[in-house]
């Protein structure tokens, strides 16, 4: 039998709902909140349980949410929102979320829900690095079904393009076959800054990445920031956390960027193959002998795709991710 002695805290039965809200993985619900539109917005900058910061007429300032609900469960960078004697008594509808699985590898903000990193987004910049952490491929090509699936605008950044080689080159050649912007920058000698401006100006931009990539550095850089940085992690060569919640900054007229904590790995899951399937476009057009063919589960003689990796026509890389994306998705059925 357990005993219990009179210091052990009685949690009351709002707790224990929350609580068994957080383990089903439901978020709290902003019903009653959400209006089509606001008449001049302030712009949620940063949040924690509180109370968010707030952007509005050129000055930041903080605000509580109303019916005590903890702000950074509900509210997010780049939401749209009512604020009347401090209080956010209402948010405007969201015309883009963007939101990455539980099972992402990462050390902050680790819930057991969707994490919804932003809202309001245009464009999404994956920024990735030659070195230091090295490229990889299968990172692009995740955050891309992820773009894809929110209907956010991608675009590839080469961070540390100093130190670029030609393999990087090739891999990066891959996704500008595709029609997606890439471009190449370089914090330290300013290549590539001016351009990567063009393409954000007048737009609400996100950079998302690993960690060490350089996000805060490129943030920092085009807002005129001097946020302190820190180096890639030596031992390990990968990136160490620099950002450990998103944060929202207006760098020109009209034109945003919120800035993401780097993560250790993407969870792509709930997919059907078939969903799969159209997030790689390359793959359009070409006829396997059976009509539900996977392309991972059949020998090359009856598979186009498969064909179309050999003779060059798709990228093997590109292939890889694909049939690394399937067999996870299989697995968890």
């Amino acid at each position: 039998m357990a005993h219990y002695n009179g210091k052990e805290s009685v949690k009351t039965e709002k707790s224990r709902q929350k609580k068994q809200r957080a383990k089903q993985g439901k978020p709290l619900s902003l019903q009653g909140f959400f209006v089509p539109k606001i008449e001049n917005p302030a712009v949620v900058v940063e949040t924690s349980f509180k109370e968010v910061k707030v952007f509005d007429d050129g000055q930041m300032f903080k605000a509580a949410l109303s019916k005590n609900l903890p702000c950074n469960k509900v509210l997010f960078p780049g939401d749209r929102v009512k604020v009347e004697d401090g209080v956010v008594t209402a948010v405007q509808e969201r015309k883009s979320t963007l939101s990455r699985g539980h099972r992402d590898g990462t050390r902050v903000n680790a819930v057991l829900e969707d994490k919804i990193v932003a809202t309001n987004v245009d464009v999404a910049v994956i920024v990735v690095a030659a070195k230091e952490p090295p490229l990889h491929p299968r990172f692009i090509d995740r955050y891309l079904i992820v773009l894809q699936g929110s209907g956010i605008e991608p675009i590839i950044c080469l961070n540390k393009a100093d130190l670029m080689t030609e393999s990087d080159s090739q891999i990066l050649s891959v996704y500008e076959k595709l029609g997606i912007e890439v471009v190449k920058t370089s914090t330290k000698s300013g290549e590539g800054i001016e351009e990567l401006k063009a393409l954000l100006k007048g737009k609400d931009a996100i950079f998302v990445g690993n960690s060490g990539v350089g996000k805060s550095s490129l943030t920092n850089t085009i807002a005129n920031l001097s946020e302190r940085t820190q180096n890639v992690g030596i031992k390990s060569g990968r990136g160490r956390h620099t950002t450990t919640t998103s944060k929202y900054f207006v760098w020109d007229k009209d034109s945003s960027i919120i800035d993401t904590p780097g993560i250790r790995a993407l969870d792509v899951s709930g997919l059907s193959i078939k969903d799969i399937q159209n997030f790689f476009t390359e793959f359009a057009g070409l006829n396997c002998k059976y009509r539900t063919c996977d392309h991972v589960h059949i020998d090359e003689k009856d598979c186009a795709v498969k064909q179309a990796v050999s003779s060059g026509r798709i990228s093997k890389l590109r292939y890889e991710s694909y049939a690394k994306l399937v067999e996870e998705n299989c697995e968890k059925k």
